[in-house]
């Protein structure tokens, strides 16, 4: 089964499957990986996955991102923004970006 992820019918992205680029473990749900740092950006919703087993982060790259309300979706994201006070990810290589910082911290090899 899909991993499917959606908001408000703006945005929705598909994972078939993830493995995770550290370990090897491969999965279709939430027993190996969690989800919970995924970023909704302009391009769409960027799934940002840590494995269970390691705890590397990384952006599954067969990810099938859509976008149904390109202008809903950028003011969510901005209005998100306002009230959260995070920072906006513009796309998925600032989301790319962002996921090898936090394992460069996890790590402790942040220079």
């Amino acid at each position: 089964m899909a991993l499917k992820f959606r908001l408000k019918g703006l945005a929705e992205t598909f994972l078939d499957s993830i493995s995770c680029p550290c370990c090897g473990t491969s999965g279709t749900d939430d027993q190996y990986f969690t989800t919970e740092l995924t970023r909704v950006t302009y391009e769409g919703i960027i799934v940002v996955v840590q494995c269970r087993g390691c705890g590397e982060i990384f952006v599954p790259n067969a990810q099938r991102l859509g976008v149904l309300d390109p202008e809903e979706l950028k003011h969510a994201v901005e209005k998100d923004h306002k009230e959260t006070g995070e920072p906006v990810m513009p796309s998925l290589e600032a989301v790319r970006l962002n996921a090898e910082k936090l394992n460069a911290m996890r790590k402790g090899v942040m220079h």
